[in-house]
């Protein structure tokens, strides 16, 4: 099938619309009512059954185990397909796309008749933290390409970056997949924000190899989406006003480090850096409504933590994975040795 992937990934985004937009009906019409637990605080998942048995946990463990291994599988050959990353699909790209909308469709399915979410069974934390460990390996891989801070590289070691470039694909697959089972399809509105945001990033995986992965706008709005994803959840789900917490440190990381992907002029970074000055302050002395109030701006320091977290986490994942890469099985992964007919056909 001759199609390039920039159409494809106009079409795979009107379906992830689709279906996550559909979410409320098949919620309204297919999920059953369960008297669920009291909410137990932030360690605790709400949307998770009760009284859960056996067979409620084989219905999500199963599929996801085998979306899992199917991914990793299809990736791997993707691999060692030798493809040129061009606007083409090649058959394992369609694969990768076709498994992902199988199991969605398969997700919604186990929704309806089970409920559950691998949730009943891991920490509410490790979704989470899966996520943000894939954003801070963006933050490594780009690091040659933008900068970290302020359009200014951070001295990271070169096989720490080397191997997390030959790792990513793996990981992301991992925390997608890992994320995407973790939650029963229901309506709240951080779930169906959550499951259009976890259709993208398969559609990212479904395209590797190709100049649409790579699109720099395509990429800056997956990385970006996390802002929406994380407002949404912080404020529907644990606290009005912990999102304040979110929007803000997600915004910062976009205008310390994201913005400086687009290659935009000095006025125009400039113009983003002072709305985003004027919409923190905003954010910080008007939430919540009310009166006028100076001493909302005590809780600024919020503004730190989340950009915090991903810097500090940038040098240490870079740096375990340059230990990793001291392995010898590894390190000749990264430096293969040429042989002489390899390097006499290179010439």
């Amino acid at each position: 099938m001759q199609m390039s992937s920039n159409r494809v990934l106009g079409l795979s985004v009107l379906f992830a619309a689709l279906a996550a937009g559909l979410i409320p009906l098949f919620d309204a019409l297919f999920v059953p009512n369960i008297a669920l637990l009291p909410d137990a605080g932030a360690a605790w998942y709400y949307w998770k059954l009760p009284e859960p048995t056996a067979i409620t946990r084989v219905s999500a463990w199963a599929p996801y185990v085998v979306h899992q291994i199917a991914l990793w599988f299809l990736i791997w050959k993707l691999s060692r397909s030798h493809k040129r990353t061009d606007d083409r699909l090649s058959n394992w790209n369609w694969w990768l796309l076709g498994v992902n909308a199988a199991f969605i469709v398969l997700h919604y399915i186990q929704t309806a008749v089970f409920y559950d979410g691998i949730a009943q069974d891991v920490s509410v934390w490790s979704s989470q933290y899966s996520v943000i460990v894939m954003l801070v390996m963006i933050l490594i891989m780009r690091n040659r390409e933008r900068g970290l801070f302020f359009g200014r590289k951070a001295p990271l070691p070169k096989d720490g970056v080397r191997l997390t470039r030959s790792v990513h694909g793996y990981y992301i697959a991992w925390a997608t997949c890992y994320t995407f089972w973790f939650h029963p399809v229901v309506a709240e509105w951080a779930h169906v924000v959550g499951f259009f945001y976890m259709f993208l990033l398969f559609i990212q995986i479904s395209l590797a190899y190709t100049r649409t992965h790579l699109n720099k706008y395509w990429t800056l709005a997956l990385e970006v989406g996390v802002l929406i994803h994380g407002t949404t959840v912080a404020y529907f789900t644990q606290s009005s006003i912990l999102w304040t917490m979110f929007f803000t440190g997600f915004l910062t990381i976009f205008i310390v480090t994201q913005i400086y992907g687009l290659g935009l002029p000095k006025w125009a970074i400039r113009t983003a850096s002072v709305a985003y000055l004027a919409i923190v302050l905003g954010v910080y002395t008007l939430y919540p409504p009310g009166a006028f109030d100076p001493s909302r701006l005590a809780k600024i320091y919020q503004v730190t933590f989340i950009p915090l977290t991903e810097y500090v986490l940038v040098f240490v994942i870079a740096g375990a994975l340059w230990l990793v890469s001291l392995l010898p099985p590894v390190n000749a992964r990264l430096h293969p040795v040429r042989t002489p007919r390899a390097a006499e056909g290179a010439a």
